[in-house]
C-alpha cells in the first residue's frame, strides 16, 4: 500500500473547513446569547426593570407590581416577582424580612428558610436577602406529577415608606442555570 501525501490545496481546504466551522459556531453562540438576553422595559409605580422578552407577564394584583414567568422552562417555571409593601419610616430590613418569611411560611407548602443576610446588590444598593425552598405540586388531582422542589431568593429594599421585595423562584434543578439571568434583571431594576 502506498502512502499518499495530500497536496497543499488539500491541506488548505481542510484547514479552511475547520476555521469556517469555528467561526460559524462562535457567531451562532453570540446570536443565541443575544436572543436569550433580550428584554423589554417594564415600568409601574416608580419601579423600572428590563423583563426577559418572551416571558409571560401577569397583571398587578394585591401588593404585586410585576409577575413574569418563563413558560419554556422545565419543572417549576422560573419566576420573577416584584412586590411593594407599605412600611413605617422606622421599619428595618430585618423586620420586613420577618414579615415576608412569615407570609411564605403561611402560603408555601413545606417552606424552609435556608439563609438570610444583609447584602449589597450588583448596583451597590443595600438589601436583605432571604434564601428558601418549598414544594410545589399541581393541585389538579387528575395530573400525575411528582411535586417540584423550588428554590427561591428574595431581595428586600427599603425605599422611603415602602419596601420593595424582588423574588426569584425556580425549579431546584434549574436554579443555578437561571440565576445569572435573574442578576441581569436585578441589575436593570431602578426605583
Amino acid at each position: 500500500m502506498t502512502n499518499k501525501q495530500g497536496s497543499l490545496g488539500d491541506r488548505f481546504a481542510e484547514i479552511s473547513v475547520i476555521l469556517i466551522t469555528l467561526i460559524a459556531l462562535t457567531i451562532g453562540w453570540f446570536y443565541k446569547s443575544s436572543v436569550e438576553n433580550a428584554a423589554v422595559a417594564f415600568e409601574a409605580e416608580g419601579i423600572r426593570a428590563d423583563v426577559p422578552k418572551g416571558w409571560l407577564q401577569a397583571g398587578a394584583s394585591g401588593d404585586e407590581i410585576l409577575r413574569t414567568v418563563d413558560i419554556n422552562s422545565s419543572g417549576f417555571s422560573a419566576t420573577y416577582v416584584v412586590r411593594q409593601i407599605a412600611i413605617t419610616s422606622e421599619a428595618t430590613t430585618s423586620e420586613v424580612a420577618s414579615a415576608v418569611t412569615l407570609d411564605h411560611a403561611q402560603n408555601l407548602v413545606a417552606f424552609r428558610m435556608l439563609d438570610q443576610q444583609e447584602v449589597t446588590d450588583i448596583n451597590g444598593r443595600n438589601a436583605y436577602m432571604i434564601s428558601y425552598v418549598f414544594v410545589e405540586s399541581n393541585s389538579d388531582v387528575t395530573h400525575e406529577e411528582i411535586p417540584s422542589v423550588v428554590r427561591g431568593s428574595d431581595f428586600i429594599y427599603l425605599n422611603g415608606d415602602r419596601a420593595i421585595v424582588v423574588s426569584f423562584q425556580a425549579d431546584q434543578n434549574n436554579y443555578d442555570l437561571d440565576l445569572g439571568r435573574f442578576y441581569l434583571f436585578l441589575e436593570s431594576l431602578n426605583f
